[in-house]
């Protein structure tokens, strides 16, 4: 069988096909093969690296300690200009992720997103030298450049892993697989904040060795990335490659018969052939694609204003007042970063059986009621100290709802929401909105803050509240369906819309 354009275009497009029979989600794991679960680790440590440098990036212990304490200033300059260049180089890492993001839609198409995976994991080991070089290279210029580049590789790490890894999964569990980026991401965190304990490495003598260790998982990947196969999806439907689809396909399941996934690629390349490759501008001007774009930026620009960055700024005083000792805080920290790992496994096991909409409907929701009653909370644990017992619980419920929600399932909306041929511009604009709103909540919040103390928890209830009912009535429920059956879905909830608004 020829893999040509030619032939390709020759083969009629899935029209009438049989019902397909919906396999139960146990009958599912059949297709978890060996293969596929060493393929997950060798993309997914890129996830973790990612973990592992946003902790060590806006970790203020360490910020203060890189940044402060090793670094040469000019004799006699301001203090107010130290301090803009620490805000400045804190700046540069989400400036960093935005730049990256802008990247992902050309890396991906033209390179691939094996060959993008690559590249990244090379930017990857350069960011951990840069970093670990900041400890002997003292100019605040170089650490500057260092955390430059570090945002960077973040920025298409964020959006690269969730591409490959929703691409190469069985329909039936494509939620629990492209989620596990998120489990990784958790797993770098927990090693960041474990590894810079002062009874580990975050003394003196291990400072350098903090700062590089950012290069081991990326290290291990250069000997497993090669390895890996191709997306199928890319492969059939960008190259028109058929049979190097099918034997990626069949690498990735480990079995030879792999023509039901066959026919989907099919009737996906048809999809894909009449809708053309989309640049991120024409996918913004796109009439017939307007509410999968609402919906990207709706969920990623939400994700960081549900109160997200006030509950981890009053985490550290919170733990404080409830008599656990300063010392002890750190534990505390690290505490939360397992249950988050907890969560994320959770999340993982729901998000194929319960569905997207409710994992995003009960994560906004917990976190819109949590605002309120830390709100109220926090400013009474002053003058009442038993109320930071409530408010640590609030906090930890927060974060668990943050995680299980808002946090781990817009990439995953983001992915099934478009086809192959816009689906990393898709990328580009989900990672432009979340690294810049990573940025612009994050000096809001510092200017609420001390404008109105923790009444600034009250701020995000109608956010929450607003993106709950968005969901509810304009996200369908993706669970389980192909992508092309969920662009159906789009393309017709469009159509009433219109109908509805031609009627009025």
């Amino acid at each position: 069988m020829t893999s040509t354009q030619e032939t390709m275009d020759k083969k009629e497009a899935p029209t009438s096909k049989k019902p397909k029979k919906r396999v139960r989600l146990e009958a599912a794991f059949k297709d978890f093969s060996m293969t596929l679960l060493w393929v997950l680790f060798a993309a997914c440590l890129l996830s973790a690296t990612y973990g592992y440098n946003i902790w060590l990036i806006y970790s203020p212990s360490v910020l203060i300690k890189d940044f402060y304490n090793v670094t040469t200033f000019p004799p006699k300059m301001n203090p107010n200009i130290k301090l803009f260049l620490m805000s400045s180089s804190i700046a540069l890492y989400p400036l960093g992720g935005t730049f990256g993001a802008l990247l992902i839609g050309v890396l991906e198409d033209r390179c691939g997103r094996k060959g993008t995976l690559i590249i990244t994991n090379v930017l990857s080991i350069l960011s951990a030298v840069l970093m670990g070089c900041t400890h002997e290279v003292t100019t605040y210029e170089f650490k500057m450049v260092a955390r430059l580049v570090t945002g960077i590789c973040s920025g298409i790490i964020y959006s690269a892993v969730p591409i490959y890894i929703g691409e190469i999964s069985p329909v039936e569990l494509r939620g629990c697989i492209t989620m596990t980026a998120n489990f990784f991401f958790s797993i770098g965190v927990l090693l960041a904040q474990t590894l810079a304990l002062r009874e580990v490495l975050g003394n003196e003598r291990g400072w350098s060795i903090l700062m590089c260790f950012a290069g081991v998982m990326p290290a291990c990947q250069v000997f497993l990335l090669p390895f890996i196969p191709e997306s199928p999806r890319y492969l059939y439907i960008q190259k028109k490659d058929e049979d190097g689809a099918r034997e990626a396909l069949q690498m990735l399941r480990g079995r030879e018969d792999v023509e039901d996934e066959m026919d989907e690629l099919r009737e996906e390349f048809f999809a894909a052939k009449a809708e053309k490759p989309l640049n991120t501008p024409k996918l913004l001007w796109k009439r017939s694609l307007r509410w999968q774009v609402i919906t990207v930026i709706t969920l990623m620009a939400s994700q960081h204003l549900t109160g997200v960055i006030a509950t981890y700024y009053y985490s550290e005083r919170t733990y404080t007042y409830t008599h656990m000792g300063k010392d002890n805080v750190r534990f505390m920290s690290i505490a939360t970063t397992v249950s988050f790992c907890l969560a994320n496994i959770f999340s993982m096991f729901l998000v194929d059986s319960v569905g997207r909409k409710i994992l995003l409907l009960s994560g906004f929701g917990i976190c819109g009621i949590l605002c309120v009653l830390l709100a109220i909370t926090v400013e009474l644990q002053d003058t009442i100290s038993e109320m930071a017992y409530f408010s640590t619980v609030f906090i930890l419920l927060f974060l668990l709802a943050q995680c299980i929600g808002p946090n781990s399932t817009p990439c995953l909306i983001v992915l099934e929401l478009f086809l192959q041929t816009s689906r990393a511009s898709g990328f580009v604009i989900a990672g432009f909105v979340h690294w810049f709103m990573n940025f612009v909540s994050g000096v809001l919040f510092y200017h609420t803050e001390k404008s109105i103390g923790s009444y600034c928890f009250l701020l995000y209830f109608p956010i929450c509240l607003a993106t709950f009912l968005f969901i509810l009535k304009f996200l369908p429920e993706t669970k389980k369906r192909t992508f092309v059956d969920i662009k159906r879905i789009m393309l017709l909830r469009s159509v009433k819309k219109v109908s509805a608004t031609v009627v009025d």
